[in-house]
């Protein structure tokens, strides 16, 4: 489960099924997410670091995007947004 993020600055919210329009995002922040070349690093309670995607993070619903949401592992679609 993830514990901390990278945020690139001011209106992100670090959570799934937010009304987040990525495009415009992108196109505000491009300088920003060029630098960090797409990705946010992440710091999990288990004390390991990784730096998925913004795509992997907010938009991807695999099990292996969702579980990292849940501290039991399980990808808990129940939760996304209609």
């Amino acid at each position: 489960m993830m514990a901390i993020g990278d945020v690139f600055g001011g209106a992100v919210t670090f959570m799934r099924g937010s009304s987040t329009d990525w495009n415009a995002w992108f196109r505000h922040h491009r300088i920003k997410y060029s630098r960090h070349q797409g990705h946010l690093n992440v710091v999990f309670c288990d004390g390991h670091v990784a730096s998925p995607t913004l795509q992997f993070l907010f938009e991807d619903t695999s099990d292996a995007a969702l579980d990292r949401w849940n501290r039991d592992h399980q990808p808990h679609r129940e939760e996304l947004s209609p």
